[in-house]
This record gives C-alpha cells, sequence and structure tokens, in this order.
C-alpha cells in the first residue's frame, strides 16, 4: 500500500509537470514478431533478456496485453494512428506509397511535432507512407529505415546521434528493431536479414516443446487450409517433426537476445547523456509469433502466441517493479496513453484507453473485455479469410468467417495454452452465447462490418 501511494504521487507528479510545461521524453523501443513469454521476466527460462527485465524492474509490466492485428503493416498502423485495421482499411501488408493514408488521420509523429515535441524514428518501418513524406508523419529526424539497407545493428547508433542532438528539449523516439522476425528466414532455411546464428545444436540440447504444440482438436480447419493456400515459403513448419520444433525454438531464443543487446545500446545512451530520469519508456512488439504453440510458425492466427505482445512502462530508477492484468491494446491505446504521459491533447476521435490513468490509480477498471482482429494474407493479397476475437479476463472467443467450424472458446484461466475448444461443449452454450453476441453488438457500435454469419 505504501509503495501504491508513493507511486501514484510520482505519477501524479510527472502528469501535472508535463502538462505545465516540463515534459518527459517518451522512447518507443518496439521489437518485431516477440511473443509475450519470450522474454526471462516473464518466467521462460529457456532465454536471457537483461535489458527487458530492466524495463520491468523499473516500471509496469502488463500481463495482458494484446496487438491490434497479428500482421505487420494492420499492427503498426493501429500503432501510429490509434484505430483498429479494420477502422484504417489497413488489414493487410501495404507498400509504401504516397496517397493511401487519409490526411484526416493525424499520425503519432504528427500529434507530437504539434505539442511541441522533437521527433525521431530509427529502424523498420513498414507503414503505407513514404519515410521522405515527414509532413505527414511528423518524424523529423528518421534513420535506418529502408527495408534494403537498415539494420538492427545500427539502429542503437543512430537513435544515440538523435537523444544527444535533442538532450535539451523534450523528445519523442521509437526505436524499431526487426528481430526476432528473422526466425522466418531460419524457418525458411534462408540467410538471416538482420545477424548470423550459429547452427541449431541438437534437438535434445534445445528448449522442450510447449504443452500446446500439437494441432488441437476442434480447431477451424480454415486456418490450416489457408497454411495450404499461401505454401511452404510462409510456412516451412508444416511438416516440421517435433525435434525441428524444438530447434525453431532454440534460434527464435537466440533472436529475442541478439535484439535484447541492442535495446540495451539504446537504454545506455539515455544514460550518457543524461535524459534517463526525464524519459519515460515504452517497451512493446507489433506482434507475436506461434513459436511452435499448435505448430504454428509466423503469426496471423488469433492464439495467444501470435496476437500477445510484451508491453512495459518504465522510468529507470523512479517507478518500482509490478505487473497489471488489465487488457491492453498496443494498437489503440499507445497514443492515447502517451499523449496523457506527455499532457497533449490525444486526438478526439480516438477510442483508446489512457493507460497513464491505471499508472496513477491501480485499482482502477479502464477495460474489462478487448476485441481484436486478423485477416490472412499472402503478404499484401488478402485471402478473404478474417477473423475476431473477443478478450475477457478469464475467457476468449475466436470466430472466422469461413469454414463448417468456425468458432473457438477458452478458458484461460484453466487453459492457457487454448488447448480445449468449448464451443462444442454444450455446458458452455450459454457462454458461447454471450460472447457472440457481445461480438456483434461490438462490430455494430464500432461499424465494424466483420460477419461470421452465425
Amino acid at each position: 500500500m505504501k509503495y501504491i501511494i508513493l507511486f501514484q504521487l510520482l505519477l501524479l507528479t510527472a502528469v501535472a509537470s508535463a502538462q505545465n510545461g516540463n515534459k518527459p521524453n517518451i522512447l518507443i523501443i518496439m521489437t518485431d514478431q516477440q511473443t509475450a513469454k519470450a522474454m526471462s521476466i516473464a518466467g521462460n527460462k529457456e532465454l536471457n533478456t537483461p535489458a527487458m527485465d530492466k524495463l520491468a524492474k523499473n516500471g509496469i509490466r502488463f500481463t495482458k496485453a494484446y496487438c491490434a492485428q497479428p500482421l505487420c503493416t494492420p499492427s503498426r498502423t493501429a500503432i501510429f494512428s490509434g484505430k483498429m485495421p479494420f477502422e484504417t482499411g489497413f488489414v493487410g501488408n501495404s507498400p509504401e506509397k504516397d496517397g493511401q493514408w487519409p490526411d484526416s488521420l493525424l499520425m503519432m509523429g504528427k500529434i507530437f511535432q504539434n505539442g511541441g515535441y522533437q521527433t525521431g524514428y530509427v529502424g523498420k518501418w513498414h507503414l503505407p507512407v513514404p519515410t521522405t513524406k515527414i509532413s505527414q508523419h511528423g518524424f523529423k529526424y528518421i534513420q535506418n529505415t529502408n527495408f534494403l539497407d537498415y539494420n538492427d545493428a545500427g539502429t542503437p547508433a543512430y537513435c544515440a546521434r538523435f537523444i544527444q542532438e535533442n538532450k535539451d528539449k523534450p523528445f519523442l523516439l521509437v526505436a524499431s528493431f526487426l528481430n526476432p522476425h528473422d526466425i522466418c528466414e531460419w524457418a525458411r532455411g534462408e540467410t538471416l536479414k538482420m545477424d548470423l546464428l550459429a547452427d541449431a545444436p541438437p534437438a535434445d540440447q534445445c528448449p522442450p516443446l510447449p504443452a500446446n504444440w500439437k494441432i488441437p482438436a476442434n480447431e477451424p480447419q480454415i486456418v490450416r487450409d489457408q497454411q495450404k493456400k499461401v505454401g511452404l515459403r510462409t510456412y516451412p513448419s508444416v511438416n516440421y517433426s517435433p525435434e525441428k520444433w524444438r530447434q525453431y525454438r532454440w534460434a527464435y531464443n537466440r533472436l529475442v537476445e541478439k535484439v535484447d543487446g541492442y535495446i540495451e545500446m539504446v537504454l545506455a545512451s539515455l544514460k550518457k547523456y543524461g535524459v534517463e530520469k526525464n524519459t519515460i519508456i515504452i517497451f512493446t512488439a507489433d506482434h507475436g509469433d506461434g513459436y511452435a504453440g499448435h505448430s504454428w510458425n509466423q503469426k496471423q492466427i488469433l492464439y495467444e502466441e501470435a496476437s500477445k505482445v510484451p508491453f512495459i512502462i518504465s522510468k529507470m530508477g523512479a517507478w518500482k517493479e509490478r505487473t497489471d492484468d488489465m487488457l491492453v491494446c498496443n494498437g489503440t491505446d499507445m497514443i492515447p496513453t502517451i499523449c496523457g504521459l506527455a499532457g497533449i491533447a490525444k486526438p478526439g476521435y480516438l477510442k483508446g484507453i489512457d493507460i497513464s490513468k491505471k499508472l496513477a490509480d491501480p485499482a482502477k477498471n479502464l477495460r474489462d473485455t478487448l476485441v481484436i482482429e486478423t485477416d490472412f494474407a499472402d503478404n499484401e493479397d488478402l485471402l478473404g479469410i478474417n477473423g475476431r476475437a473477443v478478450i475477457t479476463k478469464d475467457f476468449k472467443y475466436i470466430v472466422y468467417n469461413k469454414g463448417e467450424q468456425k468458432e473457438q472458446l477458452f478458458d484461460l484461466s484453466k487453459d492457457p495454452g487454448e488447448i480445449n475448444n468449448l464451443a462444442v461443449n454444450a455446458a458452455y452454450k450459454k457462454k458461447l452465447l454471450a460472447m457472440r453476441n457481445y461480438l456483434k453488438q461490438w462490430c455494430k457500435t464500432n461499424k465494424d462490418q466483420f460477419t461470421a454469419g452465425l
């Protein structure tokens, strides 16, 4: 209780200070394709992530954070616009092309630029706006974004330059890393984009298979059908043996460790240039990875491994470690939260929550139900297969728009691995109907055209 009261005072003081002109710096660190379990602070003993752990030990780790959609461009457009992919229309991967992003939809960099902040973005972009269109995205300093040229090893140096140049002014900096996305190349047997890895050791020296690694009973067949349609380049794991899956998990863990090292370099720059104490850091990922759960590599699926992401808010040396199980969507909640922390008015049309209110009052319940989406695609080509998930404190309902068996219902409190589909269990018919009806009403209220024909 004593810590909570102290933390509330620190938070309220920080927010009040921001509103009075003494604005904090905001650093957003984002990895690509990192599932929430892939941190040692999350209890994963098969890897070591000291930088991520340090962030968690100096702040609040949200244990039920999800992306808006588990695919690169849709998730990133949500994070940088504050709106769901079905609202923006960016539901598949999109090229970096001018004229796609509506001028009426303010981007994060522009919001903070208008709020008097110096703005910087370093690393992977993958947004449907040219990096040269600074007048639209608002990131005045933008480096290391070219897909053919950027690399995670260069990102800390570009971040350091920005921090040094702007240490006397309030700034918003995004450090966007590619890894552990290189697991896609590793799975295909291709050369990795970012870093080299040693050959995987024999399977018996690799991490064990997760308890949910087998394809579960009563799974919608459409998700496996689309795997076959897209092909082995995207889903080379279709014919993986248990031994290969163990090596996959080993490689994935090593890639997470590599990016953790680069994150530490960025954190070191905050300290070096004397801005650590006035910088609030948010760490997250654009989406997760199958990580061998349900025999799945890649993303797009609505299972926990692909849709659940790290989400940590830290202030080094000022905040103490705690966890929070409030439902978070990094896509819709990021902009309202950093606006709240910086004392900047968020665009009135945004529906996401300002998590800074939760930081100041841990007992405050800002959300009890969350809806996320997916739209299966072969890179930029949509397959016409989409779905939604409704997530509550204990339950998760998944439904797709095609197939004879469309629905899944899981009691996450008893079945965190999503193995037992309760949608086919008569004893849960009432719960199934309640979740189904909630989604129908949510879609109507939010003008979401999704329908599963139920």
